[in-house]
């Protein structure tokens, strides 16, 4: 390839699946985008990304070619003087955040208000992907970042703690449990409520409540967390969760948090990013951003009653 700014036109495409989005995120017109991606149809004898809907899919060879060039455009990143600046203030780009709908209930809302006032111009889009892909999608630059608790991310993963968190248990208000601290026998004569997910570090609920027994007792298991409020405040199911989400929730719902009556590890939130793009000014400016605004010393407990 001759010309190295078509490698920055490829991975913007392979980023945003739009000659758009692509266009403002390089800071170029959609023209000179649509230019360079016919340059690169042509040097390769591929169309590369073909329109699906409304996104600019990559061809089975744009696929196979993404490992390369991203690699290489690695390389001139690293080679040339000083590392990629990057200006939040001025900048219109879109950062795409791997997170389930809890990342998006507590750390999206203050992120937005934050950036609102730094750089307003920064658009974020939530997806979510299984464990098996996000590595992947990270290394690929199709994702910037992945926010959560994910322990199972490893291979040339960067990781960046936010806050620490606990678990406790959740019930309605007006649960015959309310009234009295929490014991094991009373936990183990009702039934429970699971927000599971394969590949999520939260999968120590389920082995909890298991060596406790309670393998039958979890009588509802789902894959996201914000439909469980519902059945919990029609029901006397009880539902261990991240204490920070049912702060949030409470100020909507009629919850009581209590404290568990058997030890479960905390765990870290944080940040996890690909080494391919820890020294890229944009992403290490995201990150440093996100951590700014959620230091342990800032984020609330909830209300244990």
């Amino acid at each position: 390839m001759k010309d190295l700014n078509l490698l920055y036109t490829f991975e913007a495409l392979w980023r945003e699946r739009s000659v758009t989005l692509a266009a403002e995120s390089l800071g170029v017109t959609q023209a000179a985008v649509s230019s360079a991606l016919k340059r690169l149809r042509e040097e390769y004898d591929d169309k590369l990304f073909t329109l699906v809907g409304r996104r600019m899919e990559p061809t089975p060879l744009a696929a196979a070619l993404s490992s390369q060039l991203l690699d290489a455009l690695s390389l001139v990143r690293k080679g040339s003087s000083g590392h990629s600046r990057f200006d939040p203030a001025s900048s219109g780009r879109l950062f795409t955040i791997r997170t389930r709908d809890i990342g998006e209930v507590i750390c999206f809302p203050p992120l937005l208000a934050a950036l609102a006032q730094e750089a307003p111009g920064i658009r974020l889009r939530a997806v979510f992907l299984p464990i098996e892909d996000t590595v992947m999608a990270l290394a690929n630059g199709q994702i910037d970042l992945a926010l959560g608790f994910l322990p199972s991310l490893e291979t040339d993963i960067h990781f960046k703690r936010l806050f620490t968190q606990h678990y406790v248990c959740v019930m309605r208000l007006g649960h015959p449990l309310g009234p009295n601290p929490l014991t094991l026998t009373s936990i183990a004569a009702h039934d429970h409520l699971l927000t599971e997910y394969s590949g999520s570090g939260h999968k120590a609920l389920e082995r909890a409540l298991i060596d406790l027994g309670l393998r039958n007792r979890i009588k509802v298991r789902l894959p996201q967390y914000l439909s469980a409020p519902y059945m919990i405040c029609d029901s006397d199911l009880l539902w261990i969760a991240p204490a920070m989400l049912v702060e949030r929730l409470s100020r909507h719902f009629p919850l009581i948090a209590k404290p568990l009556p058997m030890q479960l590890p905390n765990f870290d939130i944080g940040l996890y990013w690909h080494d391919r793009f820890h020294r890229d000014g944009a992403s290490k400016w995201l990150r440093d951003f996100i951590g700014k605004y959620f230091a342990q010393d800032a984020v609330p407990r909830a209300r244990d009653q």
